[in-house]
């Protein structure tokens, strides 16, 4: 059958809706994690997902992303499913390096929302912006960068072929929305975020994140993990700077589904509460089996 490959998402994109008759509330590995998250968060999962837009907002995304990748995790574990390789999209490496072993739940949701709390400081003043343009060319969206050349854009995330985000000051990123619409671009539309995310302006905070990962111990991964910006498997003494460098690298989705396509991965299954990532696998290459753990509850 070949070998299977679990997927780590990013960030969602809004708030999870997990209603008393949600389904996933009655496995018991939703409970047992939510409970071991409440010692050390205040974030309140439940509360949020009732919940619009609120202060915080991007912060409480990246912690229920955490938080459900890892509780679909359990539940995939507990019915024998295990991963030949594991890889990962933007934050998602968070809940990946957790799922591997290579650093604890608890140390997993550490990192989640310390990165997140540097991010959202910076959001508030940065003036950053993201914005995804599906239907171009990377020669197109490259085109548009230069074309506005001086707002500081570049390409944050390569999703395909034709799925490109970028990066930058939220002027230049309105601007590129127009330009990309303008070209025919099927559609591009603003994301959440309110930071340059993956893009260069971002590598100052690298010695900041790097300060705080002192109080992480990184063991090596139970499971092979492909990274999204160098692609290649992540080795235990890699990590560490890996994460205190990638927010102000690109991801390279397309990437890593190509190389685990050609290493004979032909099922992979989206860890989260979403199917982002199934679907931008299946734009890569439709004979790929694809699963979403969201839609298997």
């Amino acid at each position: 059958m070949g070998r299977i490959a679990f997927c780590f998402p990013g960030q969602l994109q809004e708030g999870p809706a997990l209603e008393d008759s949600h389904s996933l509330r009655r496995n018991p590995h939703f409970e047992e994690w939510l409970k071991r998250a409440s010692r050390q968060t205040d974030f309140d999962l439940l509360n949020f997902s009732f919940k619009g837009e609120e202060a915080g907002y991007n912060l409480k995304l990246q912690i229920s992303t955490y938080l459900l990748s890892m509780i679909h995790f359990f539940r995939l574990r507990a019915e024998g499913w295990v991963p030949d390789i594991i890889t990962e999209h933007s934050m998602g490496i968070y809940a990946a390096l957790a799922a591997s072993r290579a650093i604890s739940f608890e140390e997993g949701l550490f990192i989640t929302e310390s990165i997140g709390r540097i991010l959202e400081r910076e959001g508030t003043s940065s003036g950053g912006a993201m914005a995804s343009i599906l239907g171009l060319p990377f020669g197109d969206v490259e085109k548009i960068r230069q074309d506005l050349d001086g707002f500081g854009l570049s390409i944050a995330n390569y999703n395909g072929s034709m799925h490109f985000v970028l990066s930058g000051n939220e002027e230049g990123i309105e601007k590129a929305i127009a330009l990309a619409l303008s070209r025919k671009a099927i559609s591009a539309t603003r994301l959440t975020f309110n930071i340059a995310l993956h893009s260069p302006a971002l590598s100052a905070l690298s010695g900041e994140i790097e300060a705080l990962l002192k109080r992480v111990e990184i063991r090596s991964p139970r499971y092979p993990i492909l990274n999204h910006w160098t692609v290649r498997p992540l080795k235990r003494e890699e990590i560490k700077g890996f994460l205190s460098q990638e927010i102000g690298q690109p991801v390279y989705w397309d990437r890593c589904v190509e190389r685990l396509i050609q290493e004979g991965v032909s099922r992979f299954v989206e860890i989260g509460h979403g199917v982002t990532l199934s679907k931008l696998i299946r734009w890569i290459d439709r004979d790929v089996e694809t699963i979403s753990t969201g839609d298997r509850l």
